[in-house]
Parts: C-alpha cells; structure tokens; sequence
C-alpha cells in the first residue's frame, strides 16, 4: 500500500514511542486523515501498540511465568493482550482504509456496455471515452437501486435514471438520438419534388 505523507497529522506529544509509531502507520495508509485523527485514534493506537508489546514480551518470557509466591502461573500479558486485541478488533474498521467498491454486473449495466460496444460513432473517440465511463456508472447506480429495493429506486427515479437518460441521449445510444445519415442528393430531390406536386395540388383544390 503507497504511503501518504502525514503533514499535519503527526502524532500527539503525549503518546510514548510504540503509540506515535502506530499513529503514523494508520495516517499514512488513510486516503484522508484529517477524517480520523482525533482522541479515539490516540486510544486506539495505544492499545494497538499495548497488544503488541504483549505479544513481544509473551513470545520472549514463554506463557507461563513465576508468580509472586514462585508458583507457575499464566503470563499477565495474555490476558492483558487479549483485551487490547479485543478493544482493536472492534475499533479497526473506523481507522481502515475504505474497501475499494466493488461493481456488480445488472441488466442496465450490462445492456449500456452492449450499446456502448455497438455504437459505431464512438469507435475509437478518446474524447467520449470519459463520458461512456460516466454512463456505466449511472447504470451501475441503478441496478444498486433496484437491488436496494423500492425506496431507492424512487429516489433514482428523480435523479439517476434521468440523468442516465440524458447521457444517453448525449452519446447517441438511443433510438430517438441515432446520429441522421447524411441522404444521397437523389433523395434530397425527389424529396422535394414530391412537396412540391403536393403544394400545387392543394393549391389547384383551392381555386376550384
């Protein structure tokens, strides 16, 4: 994973050495930062270094330990470990870098890419390239909807799905929106002379 600069984020004076260091391990892999400093990231780093110094010490001294009448008993370090690890289990996913978004396939998604595949106009044009990416995610937005269930589908209603539309409107992938073919200059003319026996026939029924 890169690593962030933490300009502006370092560590409170008050931490020791283990906690600062965890401090800007968290902040370094965070997209935004500023988002999670605060005091609970200083508790969390605390008991992120304290389980690992437990597991360090247990590791060195073995798991069983003389006590204080030299009896054998359980290092107090598992134990003290383990509720910290608890503590950073539960707490991890406030101070994680957000998972990457997955996109499923759907029905719109995947009948835009199929148009988008089979509108020959766009072959080719990098300058589309960035509206066709939009577009797909418009419709991956409304298969989430739709997977959502009715309330988000609603609201997609008056936003996503129009939008989507005027997208495709935009890119031509629409019926109503195909690019006109050019007519031969044939047609053009025969086109015309037809309006004009029209114009002249209404206009003999007139005078009669």
């Amino acid at each position: 994973m890169a690593k962030r600069s933490t300009a502006g984020v370092e560590p409170p004076e008050l931490l020791d050495k283990d906690a600062a260091a965890v401090w800007r391990e968290v902040v370094a892999a965070h997209p935004q930062p500023a988002r999670i400093v605060g005091p609970d990231l200083e508790v969390f780093c605390g008991q992120v270094a304290l389980a690992r110094n437990c597991r360090d010490r247990v590791a060195q001294e073995g798991e069983i330990v003389e006590g204080a009448k030299r009896e054998p008993i359980p290092h107090p370090a598992i134990a003290l470990g383990k509720a910290a690890q608890e503590y950073v289990a539960k707490h991890a996913p406030r101070f994680s870098p957000p998972a990457p978004m997955k996109r499923r396939t759907g029905p719109v998604y995947d009948a835009t890419r199929r148009s988008l595949a089979a509108a020959a106009h766009l072959k080719d044009r990098a300058e589309f390239e960035g509206a066709a990416a939009a577009l797909l995610t418009l419709a991956w937005l409304i298969d989430e909807a739709q997977r959502a269930g009715y309330a988000a589908l609603e609201k997609a209603a008056f936003g996503t799905i129009p939008s989507y539309l005027k997208g495709c409107a935009e890119l031509q992938i629409t019926p109503a929106s195909l690019p006109v073919p050019v007519a031969p200059a044939g047609a053009t003319k025969t086109a015309s002379n037809v309006t004009s026996m029209q114009d002249r026939a209404r206009a003999r029924r007139g005078s009669a």
